[in-house]
């Protein structure tokens, strides 16, 4: 039901006959395999249009761009900022690592470069702006963004913490931060976001995608 081809949430399906769906985003929706991953990521973005929640889209952990493609197809009119090394895991943040991320080395997702990424995201690249380096300090002379999605796949506990200590404070009321990989494979992950959310007054929103992805929807006042 969640992964065959025939599969759509009504919203996607009546948007799609409407015409209201990109060929491009059509093209590559049919060929991601976790459709629930991608349902997601454009149903936040059509609530923050219809909302009209504002600040720009921002991805911590890009490594080839596959899911800044998509995001940056749901709406290329946000100015979207790319936060990674594009060289792999520092060994600094692996050292405390358990669980699978104990297994890493900083070879890991370290085939890519910021030519690769920009060349498979594409689209408006006016609207992209590129990061580079160790977060946060790669963040700085951004202090006063604000941001109504962040997409944040960092697999480990020292980015995932710093991720969320930056981005929660400049996240817009309505906006939402989309966490990858949140299970027992991902150990310091899981307890970055624990301990994390135990200090704020939003609840996580659990997604049945592939990988167990939560969400911190922040409150509107």
């Amino acid at each position: 039901m969640f992964f065959g081809e025939t599969y759509e949430p009504p919203v996607w399906e009546k948007a799609r006959k409407d015409g209201h769906i990109s060929h491009e985003l059509l093209k590559l929706s049919r060929n991601y395999p976790d459709k629930v991953r991608l349902y997601n990521f454009w149903i936040q973005v059509q609530r923050l249009k219809q909302r009209d929640v504002k600040g720009d889209f921002a991805e911590l952990g890009v490594y080839k761009g596959e899911s800044a493609r998509l995001i940056h197809l749901m709406d290329s009119s946000r100015m979207f900022h790319l936060f990674d090394t594009f060289e792999g895991f520092t060994n600094a943040d692996l050292k405390p690592e358990t669980g699978k991320a104990a297994t890493y080395s900083s070879n890991d997702f370290a085939d890519t470069s910021i030519n690769k990424v920009l060349k498979n995201i594409g689209g408006n690249t006016d609207k992209i702006k590129v990061h580079p380096g160790h977060f946060p300090d790669s963040a700085v002379g951004l202090q006063e963004y604000n941001f109504a999605l962040v997409n944040m796949d960092a697999d480990l506990y020292n980015p995932t913490k710093a991720g969320l200590e930056y981005f929660y404070p400049r996240l817009s009321q309505g906006g939402v931060i989309i966490i990858h990989d949140y299970n027992e494979k991902w150990e310091g992950l899981v307890k970055a976001v624990d301990e994390f959310s135990a200090k704020i007054p939003e609840q996580l929103v659990v997604i049945p995608d592939l990988d167990s992805t939560v969400m911190i929807l922040k409150n509107r006042l």
